[in-house]
């Protein structure tokens, strides 16, 4: 099989495929790359800079396919548009894509509301906020896109390359709301190259995330940054419970004849089975023993954050946000299962019981 480059910024993957020549040539990406200055070099130098080495110049870019609304993935997205690119994602993913860095810092503060509601203590919470802003996501930007620059992607939409092979999209929501993965396969082959975004990852699981996709709505509808908006108003504006539907999308993706995986981070994956069997056989693992721990709480239940220092007594105070983002997961799936349910308590905090306790 073609060993594709990609164009590397940072730990981020940009995957270049060149467009058949019979619709007119050209260049389409996955993910628009990352904008960040490091060292005192611009990420988008770096990227102009790779992409020329293997003969793409940055105006014959003439798609870009944004695996989901993260702003290391979709940081680029306008300055593609502005060079003439389409910039395709998933309807989920638009609003976001619009609203840019707005929508990604309000979000970042709802999540920290979330958080509290399931129990997370406010020291432990300065030390989560405290660890995010030693984070280098701090320097990125991320311009908003008009939104008449962007095209609707929908599960099926393919795109022909050159030499004979198709790039299938497939709708994967999950680690976001809009989250997509492209399957590349070549004329006449049962198998193909899974660009997987952050669907799937070499070195780690990826998190489902805590995600308010109403929040980006209101931002790209209205035009303005959370400042300019009614106090109180992202409070209001419900969670969507991710782990449940990325659960499902990798379990579609395992039925494909996976050949490599493409990630959006790390090196090429020649194992595909082991990813997903890791995959699979750790959320099944942690979501068994989450629902341990609420069995042994009984009648009273647990929050979220009783769950993680259950399961994670040693576990660092600045680390805690990822773990009690995972568990959220967990509690959403054995909700979904009807293993358990959830009320709020005198003092408003979420408290997860099992069916049995109660």
């Amino acid at each position: 099989p073609l060993s594709p480059t990609p164009l590397i910024l940072g730990d981020n993957n940009v995957w270049p495929f060149r467009l058949d020549a019979e619709d007119g040539g050209g260049w389409l990406l996955i993910d628009a790359g990352l904008d960040l200055i490091e060292d005192g070099v611009a990420s988008w130098d770096m990227l102009v800079a790779q992409a020329r080495a293997i003969g793409c110049e940055v105006e014959d870019v003439h798609v870009v396919v944004v695996t989901h609304e993260h702003i290391d993935h979709a940081g680029f997205a306008a300055r593609w548009a502005d060079l003439g690119a389409a910039i395709v994602a998933m309807p989920a993913a638009l609003s976001m894509l619009v609203a840019g860095r707005a929508a990604y810092d309000a979000i970042r503060e709802r999540r920290m509301q979330e958080m509290r509601a399931h129990g997370c203590p406010q020291d432990v919470l300065d030390a989560i906020l405290q660890a995010q802003r030693a984070h280098d996501t701090h320097r990125l930007a991320w311009q908003g896109c008009v939104p008449s620059d962007l095209v609707e992607a929908h599960d099926g939409d393919t795109f022909a390359l050159e030499g004979g092979r198709t790039l299938h999209l497939i709708a994967a929501p999950g680690h976001t709301p809009g989250n997509l993965v492209a399957f590349v396969q070549a004329a006449g082959s049962t198998t193909g190259d899974l660009c997987s975004g952050d669907t799937l990852l070499p070195t780690t699981i990826p998190t489902p995330g805590l995600h308010f996709p109403a929040i980006a709505d209101v931002i790209a509808e209205i035009g303005h940054t959370p400042g300019d908006i009614r106090p109180g108003t992202f409070e209001e504006m419900q969670r969507w419970p991710s782990l449940p539907s990325f659960l499902r999308s990798v379990d579609r993706l395992r039925a494909l004849n996976v050949r490599r995986i493409l990630p959006g981070h790390g090196a090429i994956v020649e194992d595909p089975a082991r990813l997903f069997a890791q995959f699979e056989e750790h959320h099944a693992r942690r979501s068994q023993r989450t629902l341990a721990h609420l069995e042994r709480a009984g009648a009273d239940g647990a929050t979220a954050y009783d769950v993680v220092r259950g399961l994670f007594p040693r576990l660092p105070a600045a680390r805690i946000g990822q773990a009690l983002t995972e568990v959220i997961g967990y509690l959403d799936v054995l909700v979904e299962r009807g293993d358990a349910t959830q009320s709020r308590d005198e003092h408003d905090v979420i408290r997860t019981r099992t069916r049995i306790a109660r």
